[in-house]
């Protein structure tokens, strides 16, 4: 005690000490202990929260690149029936382009020959009538001479 009390320490430091301990165990107890559970929990939960976000932003990325993958096989899929239905077309116009020139061919032929036919036909009557006006203007003739 002796030495306590050359340091300047009297009677009143232990009771000083215990309020100090006191206070201490007080403060552990109700603010400090219920404070760093508190910190604890929010690390926890933030912690945890970083690892679902992360997650999350990888889920995303892999949903991304199968969206892409399906999105091109989906694209193929499309310009293959695409192609084949235009190659399907062009063969069919080219069909139908050339039914319509022979078609066309025959009817012009056929036309033709009309033609032709009506011609030679209104020849002969030609023909005939001048004939039959020929023999008509003699007979005029010779029987008014």
């Amino acid at each position: 005690m002796e030495i306590l009390l050359q340091l300047g320490a009297n009677e009143t430091a232990f009771i000083q000490f215990l309020i100090f301990v006191l206070s201490i165990s007080f403060l552990t107890v109700y603010v400090y202990g219920p404070y760093f559970k508190a910190n604890d929990e929010r690390n926890k939960r933030t912690k945890g929260a970083d690892v679902v976000a992360k997650e999350a932003a990888d889920e995303a990325k892999n949903l991304a690149l199968i969206y892409q993958s399906k999105a091109r096989e989906n694209n193929e899929k499309i310009k293959s029936v695409f192609d084949n239905k235009k190659t399907e077309a062009t063969k069919i116009t080219t069909d139908l382009l050339l039914e319509a020139k022979t078609t066309a061919e025959k009817n012009t032929q056929a036309a033709r020959l009309d033609i032709e036919n009506q011609k030679n036909k209104a020849q002969s009557e030609i023909q005939t009538l001048a004939t039959e006006i020929s023999l008509q203007l003699k007979q005029k003739f010779e029987g008014g001479l």
